[in-house]
């Protein structure tokens, strides 16, 4: 029905290997912390809307911190998986990714023998009592408001 022929081109792949050269090239990423307040790890795709600013970001307590922490991290590593799900070959990106990955996952582990299961898959759920319910919630919480 769908001729996918020419996935298998070799001047489709050369081209796709120079745009993927040109691209890693240029790119350079932002900190976690300001491609996590811009939604975008990549500079050269960046794009300013008009004179906006995003709000820097911060936590008033430790929960809060490690929290704006873990999100940070975790965005950099899920913005640096869509890139390699394009560029799966990029040996320095893969590494970075791993690296914001163990960093995510050590941090959500730091973050749970503080204050409890972050998700539902969480390892700290597998022991009794189901820690999932031990509050407050958030909007129980008055602090929060």
């Amino acid at each position: 029905m769908y001729n996918y022929d020419y996935l298998n081109d070799t001047m489709y792949q050369k081209m796709r290997m120079n745009s993927m050269r040109s691209f890693n090239r240029n790119s350079s990423l932002f900190s976690p912390s300001d491609g996590y307040n811009n939604g975008n790890m990549f500079t050269n795709l960046y794009s300013q809307y008009k004179n906006y600013r995003p709000a820097q970001l911060s936590g008033n307590t430790e929960k809060e911190k490690m929290l704006l922490e873990i999100g940070r991290i975790s965005f950099a590593a899920h913005d640096l998986n869509l890139y390699l799900d394009l560029y799966p070959n990029d040996e320095s990106m893969l590494t970075l990714f791993n690296d914001y990955r163990k960093s995510a996952n050590e941090l959500i582990s730091q973050y749970e023998v503080k204050f409890g299961p972050l998700n539902i898959v969480s390892n700290s759920l597998e022991n009794g009592p189901f820690k999932w319910i031990n509050g407050p919630w958030p909007w129980e919480d008055i602090n929060n408001v």
